[in-house]
């Protein structure tokens, strides 16, 4: 028995230190000491020797259990460390590098950015808001009960409630982040000033300055003695900030539900400078940010006094914003997966 072992020995390490790689050096592993190696094998039958010698011949089949496993890790160091080597001396150090692509903030990313700095620097907190909504905190909070005129406006897009507790059109993706005033102005007290950047969702035809998928920042601001003319001086410090003090800002009377006086803020076309094109629809200019002084009935909703508080809200379409600071023609652009395009900004 000893003599066989001490044979196995020897013929395990001879084809250990023969093995030229890796899959060869397994082979020879699972040849001697896998389940049905010749080595296990052999210590299995250790058994079959007289009882006097078992101690001696089984501290000998140790040994060289050990000495086997040796030679296959110090086999595997030594193809190792050749390999490297030989990949080393194929490489020419001296030639330079392929640097790595590095990605960047989209442009609608870094305005967001932008946007919530000049507000923060004013006071303004950033809240923020789900995407599906309900039809109380995109529509009724905002006194645009049921059956509204003004919700034909907005194109909604409702979910799905089939097999559900919710009645029909509850569920919705929300049209505007003027959503958010609700859910805000129910959980704070006033004095608060807030903006909501978002995503919303209307069912609108495509074209170089609308899309169905559109980023907005909603804002508003409710303290006592809030003024129509605070709304006015906050428009034309932000949009002084964004798009640069010379920038010719001019303001519209208008309508919406949740605001009272309504007004419409625009800002001279950047891709045509006043002259018109497409974009502005030829007029030389290009509505950027709805606003009002915050209806009493909102006040009331939330549960404010209107008495004692009044306040103002905007909301800035980003998309449009990002197009006319840019200079692009087409909205389309931002959602535009070509790197071409991207690797601009």
């Amino acid at each position: 028995m000893r003599d066989e072992l001490i044979n196995i020995k020897n013929i395990a390490v001879s084809f250990i230190l023969d093995a030229q790689d890796k899959k060869t050096l397994e082979e020879v592993r699972m040849q001697f000491l896998g389940r049905s190696g010749k080595l296990t094998i052999a210590m299995k039958n250790i058994i079959k020797v007289p009882i006097e010698d078992r101690r001696d011949i089984g501290q000998l089949a140790n040994e060289i259990k050990r000495i086997v496993e040796e030679a296959i890790n110090q086999k595997i160091q030594t193809l190792t460390k050749f390999i490297t080597e030989e990949r080393r001396s194929k490489i020419d150090l001296s030639i330079p590098g392929i640097l790595p692509e590095i990605g960047h903030l989209h442009p609608m990313t870094q305005i967001l950015y932008d946007v919530v700095d000049v507000f923060k620097t004013i006071g303004f907190q950033a809240a923020d808001g789900p995407e599906i909504e309900s039809d109380y905190y995109n529509f009724e909070v905002l006194n645009i009960p049921k059956n509204h005129p003004a919700r034909d406006t907005q194109q909604t897009f409702y979910l799905n409630t089939r097999d559900t507790n919710l009645n029909p059109g509850e569920i919705i993706l929300r049209t505007q982040t003027s959503a958010m005033q609700g859910r805000v102005m129910e959980k704070t007290k006033p004095p608060l000033r807030v903006i909501v950047p978002g995503k919303n969702f209307r069912y609108e035809q495509v074209d170089a300055s609308h899309g169905f998928e559109f980023w907005q920042v909603e804002g508003f601001c409710v303290d006592k003695h809030i003024r129509l003319t605070d709304l006015f001086g906050t428009i034309s410090f932000v949009l002084g900030k964004l798009m640069g003090d010379k920038t010719k800002i001019k303001f519209a009377t208008t309508n919406f539900p949740f605001v009272e006086p309504g007004v419409d803020t625009y800002i001279e076309c950047t891709v045509c400078k006043g002259k018109g094109c497409s974009f502005c629809k030829n007029s030389g200019w290009s509505e950027i940010m709805p606003a009002g002084m915050i209806h009493p009935n909102v006040l009331r909703k939330v549960g404010y006094d209107p008495q004692e508080v009044s306040g103002f809200a905007f909301a800035i379409g980003m998309s449009r914003l990002v197009t006319l600071r840019y200079k692009m023609d087409d909205l389309r652009l931002l959602t535009n997966p070509d790197l071409r395009i991207l690797e601009q900004f």
